[in-house]
C-alpha cells in the first residue's frame, strides 16, 4: 500500500496556539494522530506530548499484531486492533491524568488513525475529528464529545451516558470549551473506535477542533475534496487567515485530489442514497455498473400512472413531484428513489411522476436490477430491505392518513 501523509500547520496570529508536537506521523506504522489541549500553556504542551507518546508507544509495541493483519485479515487480528487502540487511550488516559491531577482544568483531546493496507481503524475522544474523504464525499467519521449547547450532554454511542465515567464528570471545562469525553479527568475514559475497509485513493485528515471551528464547513468540504495533498496546509492557512489550524492527513494511492470520471461519479452519487446504506464500495459498483444517467427538462413526465414499468429511478438532482389521478401528493428531493413496485410486483405505474425543476436521474433496468441481485446476495438483502423497510413506512404513513380521515367523517 502506497501512503502519502502530510500535514497542516497554521498558527495564525498566535504562535503558541498550535505546534507541531501535537502531531504523529509515522507511515511505517500506518499512524497518523493529532492530540489537543484546549487550554494551552505549558501544562497543556506536556499533557498533549505524553497522550501521543504513550499511544505511539504502545502502538510500536503490538506491530506485530499489525503485521500479521497487513498478511491476513482475519477477524480476530480485527478485534485484537480494535483491542490495542482501547489500550492506548488507557494508557494515554492514565498518564494525562496523573499528570493533571496537579494541574486543575488540564483536558487533552485524541484522534487516531491506523492504515493497514485493507482496512482503517480509529480511535476518538474529545472534540478533534477524523474525516474522510472518500470518491469526492466528505463523512465526518467521529462525534464531537462535547456539550451541547442546550447544556445536555450528548449521546455518543447511542446508549445511556450516565456512566459512572461522566456521572463523575459530566462536563469537563476547558479553554471556554466543555467535554463528555477527554483524557485527563479521570484515570479511564470510554473511546469511540471504529474499523472499515479502505479503498484506493481514500484520504483521511486527523484534525484539532481548531481546523473545524476556524474554517467554515463549506470551504473545508471544498480543500478537502479538491487540493492535492501537499497543498492543502497552504490552503487551508489561507481561509483560516489568522485563526490557528491543524490536522495531519493521509491519502492510498497517491495526494492527487479527486478527479471526477463516470465510474466514479456513479459510485459519489450513489453513496448518500438511503437504498444503498450500508453497501461495501464493491457492492455500489455492481449498482453503478447497471445504472444508466438521465437528464429531464422541467415539465418533463418521467412515467405516467397506469403504464407499465421497467424501471427504477434514482434522483441526483433536482426535484420531481408525485401525482395521483390530477393531485399532488409529494415533492422528491437529490437522493430519493422510486418506480421500486415495478421492480418487484406489478409492472403497472401507481402514479404519476413530473420534473419540477430540471433533474437528473439514474435508472436502473428491471432485467439488469435482477441480475445484480442474482449475482450478489449479500446485496440483494440490503437493497430489499432498504424496499421493504420504506414501504412499510409509506404504508404507516397511509394508516395514519385514513384513520384522520374516518374520524373526521
Amino acid at each position: 500500500m502506497e501512503l502519502v501523509t502530510t500535514t497542516v500547520f497554521h498558527p495564525g496570529a498566535n504562535p503558541d496556539a498550535v505546534y507541531l508536537d501535537q502531531i504523529v506521523v509515522e507511515p511505517k506504522l500506518g499512524l497518523i494522530a493529532v492530540a489537543d489541549a484546549p487550554a494551552g500553556g505549558d501544562d497543556g504542551k506536556a499533557g498533549v506530548r505524553i497522550a501521543l507518546e504513550a499511544v505511539k508507544r504502545h502502538v510500536e509495541r503490538n506491530v506485530d499484531i499489525l503485521d500479521r493483519f497487513r498478511a491476513h485479515p482475519a477477524a480476530e487480528l480485527r478485534t485484537a486492533i480494535l483491542t490495542v487502540i482501547d489500550e492506548a487511550f488507557g494508557r494515554a488516559a492514565q498518564e494525562v491524568f496523573a499528570f493533571a491531577r496537579r494541574r486543575k482544568g488540564l483536558v487533552v483531546t485524541l484522534d487516531l488513525v491506523l492504515l493497514l493496507d485493507h482496512e482503517a481503524f480509529i480511535g476518538h475522544v474529545g472534540d478533534g475529528r477524523v474525516y474522510l474523504i472518500r470518491r469526492g464525499l466528505v463523512h465526518q467519521l467521529t462525534v464531537d464529545h462535547s456539550q451541547a449547547d442546550e447544556g445536555e450532554v450528548f449521546d455518543v454511542l447511542g446508549g445511556d451516558d450516565k456512566t459512572e465515567e461522566t456521572a463523575e464528570a459530566p462536563a469537563q471545562q476547558a479553554g471556554g470549551r466543555s467535554f463528555t469525553r477527554a483524557l485527563g479527568p479521570l484515570p479511564s475514559v470510554r473511546v469511540e473506535s471504529m474499523c472499515m475497509e479502505l479503498a484506493q485513493e481514500d484520504r483521511f485528515i486527523v484534525c484539532a477542533a481548531h481546523l473545524h471551528r476556524n474554517v467554515p464547513e463549506s470551504a473545508l468540504q471544498t480543500l478537502f475534496v479538491g487540493e492535492a495533498l501537499d497543498a492543502l496546509g497552504a490552503a487551508i492557512g489561507r481561509y483560516a487567515d489568522k485563526k490557528p489550524a491543524i490536522a495531519a492527513a493521509a491519502q492510498l494511492g497517491s495526494g492527487d485530489p479527486f478527479k471526477a470520471d463516470s465510474a466514479r461519479t456513479r459510485l459519489a452519487l450513489l453513496a448518500p442514497m438511503p437504498l444503498f446504506a450500508h453497501c461495501s464500495e464493491r457492492e455500489l459498483r455492481s449498482v453503478a455498473q447497471a445504472a444508466r444517467p438521465r437528464t429531464f427538462e422541467a415539465g418533463t413526465v418521467l412515467f405516467t400512472e397506469g403504464e407499465t414499468g421497467e424501471e427504477l429511478f434514482l434522483l441526483v438532482s433536482g426535484k420531481v413531484a408525485v401525482q395521483h389521478q390530477g393531485k399532488t401528493l409529494a415533492t422528491l428531493g437529490p437522493g430519493s428513489n422510486f418506480g421500486e413496485m415495478a421492480m418487484l410486483d406489478d409492472k403497472t405505474r401507481s402514479a404519476t411522476i413530473v420534473a419540477i425543476e430540471q433533474s437528473e436521474a439514474m435508472t436502473v433496468h428491471r432485467d439488469a436490477f435482477f441480475a445484480m441481485l442474482r449475482g450478489n446476495p449479500v446485496l440483494a438483502m440490503k437493497i430489499l430491505w432498504n424496499m421493504l423497510l420504506r414501504l412499510s413506512a409509506n404504508l404507516r404513513a397511509a394508516n395514519a392518513k385514513l384513520a384522520i380521515l374516518q374520524k373526521s367523517n
